[in-house]
């Protein structure tokens, strides 16, 4: 159960009337949606993104829990995009359960032609959880800049790969899923780990992004290259998230920044606010 406020609870009962959205997606998109509402919005207002009036993407937007509180906030116009039909489909009953209005489609970041009407379109576009996901972290980078307009913002939101559970090992039904820093073990004993989980799109995802590997380093690197100009970035030793899954608290972990080696280990969030450059 998402240990989520009264105001945010109260917020979702709609969601509850609607016999087509069942508890796995009411889940979902109701610790998102709290984090949206509860840590989001507030983060990002403080550093200087308006979301009243304005047009927003969010890039893997999985239920779009998130999304619909950034649409709360009197955005003028909501896209977003995910490879998945099943989290189309249900984002699209999320928000009209809320009588919320957004467009949703099928697109790979990476990989797909981005249609002319996307493009240096948005004031703010997000990835949250997601970049680790992408095979060619710097490509996508590029192509999700082609979304935003000049002057536009960024927000990217990750586990970096040497965190305790980056390797997503919790996705694994075996016991060597549940303990962390697995991913630090060599090949034949990582192996073993992941060869079962509940459904097998998990395994083949937990051995892919151990031949991604995303970390900070590589993440300031991709940054630089795309010259987005880098606000701000935080590192938290417990999750905002974790927050509204568990009801833990969010500890930043920031005296970690200048720490090389120690920041990915102990990290288990980066996120990057960015602009594009005018």
């Amino acid at each position: 159960m998402a240990k989520l406020s009264a105001e945010t609870i109260t917020l979702l009962k709609p969601l509850e009337q609607r016999e087509d959205i069942n508890p796995y997606e009411r889940y979902y998109f109701g610790y998102q949606y709290g984090l949206g509402r509860e840590h989001l919005v507030p983060y990002l207002k403080s550093h200087g993104v308006k979301f009243a009036g304005a047009r927003i993407a969010e890039i893997g937007c999985g239920e779009s829990g998130v999304l619909a509180a950034f649409a709360d906030e009197g955005a003028d116009e909501v896209l977003g995009i995910d490879i998945r039909d099943l989290a189309i489909a249900s984002s699209t009953k999320a928000f009209d359960a809320l009588g919320l209005k957004a467009e949703f489609a099928i697109h790979n970041i990476t990989d797909d032609p981005i249609p002319e009407r996307w493009h240096n379109h948005f004031d703010f576009v997000t990835l949250r959880d997601v970049i680790e996901h992408l095979n060619d972290t710097e490509t996508s980078l590029r192509n999700v800049m082609e979304f935003i307009k000049p002057g536009g913002w960024l927000y990217i939101v990750f586990p970096p790969y040497y965190s305790p559970f980056g390797a997503h090992q919790h996705l694994l039904d075996n016991t060597m899923g549940k303990l962390p820093y697995i991913q630090s073990m060599p090949d034949p004993i990582f192996n073993l780990a992941y060869k079962n989980a509940r459904l097998a799109i998990d395994v083949d995802e937990v051995s892919r992004l151990r031949t991604i590997r995303l970390t900070i380093g590589k993440m300031r690197r991709a940054i630089k290259n795309a010259q987005l100009e880098l606000v701000r970035e935080e590192l938290y030793l417990l999750r905002p998230v974790f927050k509204m899954k568990f009801g833990l608290p969010t500890i930043r972990a920031n005296i970690l920044k200048h720490i090389p080696g120690i920041r990915e280990l102990g990290a288990l969030e980066a996120s990057y606010l960015l602009r594009k450059p005018k």
